[in-house]
């Protein structure tokens, strides 16, 4: 396969704007994803049954982020935004992924999968059973709750939202565990989606 037809091929997805995942498409070969990231340098990392293809110096939202390309027998399968802001007040978590939110919402439309998942309720002044119902939304927590990033941290809250397409499902996270807080959406094709329900 020649340089020349890949990056017709990559022009042409672009132009007709069918693209997966920033300019990309389920399916492709790394050269045809590392032509869409021009003078880009990629990390590449090899897994045993995946290879991941890795761009720093990416702004989403106006956060910092990388962008990760996961390849499953040399076919793009899913891809994500990891972000990389790193905050003293744990809270500004919260507003990041609430500013994320509202840009995937205007982008996807309405979610089909919107929770605020809680396991523990030791750092909140309710008990568990009026966090899982009277806050149990991402649009239910706010930057201004009491320790709401301090719980993310640790593990005790995870915010989820997911939506469906024919071509992709994509998800938006915010975890954590240790004091350390994961921030990241990923995309993955619906053929992936299918492969991984099966095992």
């Amino acid at each position: 396969m020649g340089k020349e037809w890949v990056l017709s091929l990559v022009l042409a997805t672009a132009a007709a704007g069918q693209a997966d995942f920033r300019n990309a498409n389920w399916g492709m070969i790394p050269a045809q994803v590392k032509a869409l990231e021009p003078g880009r340098g990629a990390d590449i990392s090899q897994g045993a049954a995946e290879t991941a293809m890795e761009y720093g110096g990416i702004r989403m939202g106006g956060i910092a982020s990388r962008v990760v390309y996961i390849f499953s027998h040399d076919r793009l399968q899913r891809a994500k935004y990891v972000f990389e802001a790193d905050h003293r007040d744990l809270n500004e978590f919260i507003r990041d992924f609430r500013n994320i939110q509202a840009l995937l919402i205007e982008r996807h439309g309405k979610p089909v999968l919107d929770r605020a998942i809680w396991e523990d309720d030791s750092t909140q002044l309710e008990p568990k059973s009026y966090l899982d119902q009277d806050r149990a939304s991402p649009a239910n927590i706010l930057p201004s709750d009491p320790n709401v990033g301090l719980a993310v941290s640790l593990g005790h809250l995870k915010l989820v939202t997911q939506w469906e397409s024919p071509r992709t499902r994509v998800a938006h996270v915010l975890t954590g565990q240790d004091h350390q807080v994961t921030h990241e959406i990923e995309y993955r094709g619906t053929e992936a989606v299918k492969a991984a329900r099966e095992r």
